[in-house]
Formats: C-alpha cells, sequence, structure tokens
C-alpha cells in the first residue's frame, strides 16, 4: 500500500504496529519516556554531566527523530524489513552510545 497520499492516523494504524520497524520506534519512544521519568522523578543523575533539563529534552525528543527516520526509510510501502528494524535499534540508541563512548573510552 502506498503511504505517501494516507493519513498519519493509518500510518500509525498500519505499518507502525505491525512491522518490526514500527514496533522498534514504539520501544524506543517508551523506553525514553521512562528514562525522563527516572531522570525527572527519581533523580537519576544525568549522563556527561550534563543538566537534567537538557537531558530530559533529548529523552523527550529522540523518539520523533527515530520516528521520522522510520518515515524516511519506509516510505512509499512500509514494507517489513529486520536490517531496517536494525537500523532504527542504533538510531534509537545512538545518545545511549554516544554517552558510553564518551564516558568509557
Amino acid at each position: 500500500m502506498d503511504y505517501t497520499r494516507e493519513s498519519v492516523a493509518a500510518l500509525i494504524r498500519g505499518p507502525l504496529v505491525s512491522t518490526p520497524q514500527g514496533r522498534v520506534v514504539i520501544a524506543s519512544a517508551v523506553a525514553y519516556a521512562a528514562l525522563a521519568f527516572a531522570f525527572l522523578v527519581l533523580g537519576l543523575p544525568p549522563p556527561l554531566s550534563k543538566s537534567i533539563g537538557s537531558t530530559v529534552v533529548v529523552c523527550a525528543s529522540w523518539p520523533f527523530v527515530v520516528f521520522l527516520q522510520f518515515v524516511a526509510q519506509g516510505l512509499p510501502s512500509f514494507l517489513p524489513s529486520l536490517s531496517g528494524a536494525v537500523f532504527l535499534a542504533l538510531c534509537a540508541a545512538a545518545p545511549a552510545l554516544y554517552a558510553a563512548w564518551y564516558t568509557y573510552v
């Protein structure tokens, strides 16, 4: 199905919940929401000695970056792809990988 002329709701009901790439997008959004909660409410120390506010902004905005990458990668038909899901997982993990690289290397 060509999603270039469909609504965003059709995209969410279709490929976002039924493809491996979409499940990675949903999982990353849930993970980043949990991290933002941990930083704000539980007082988890932010990585790289940054402020809690800047860390929460990254946690709030990065799922949108992953979603946009999902759209850019999947247009026009959003066919299921395990390699696409792995790529999106790496995109989703990029801030954590950067923090780990900067901290431990």
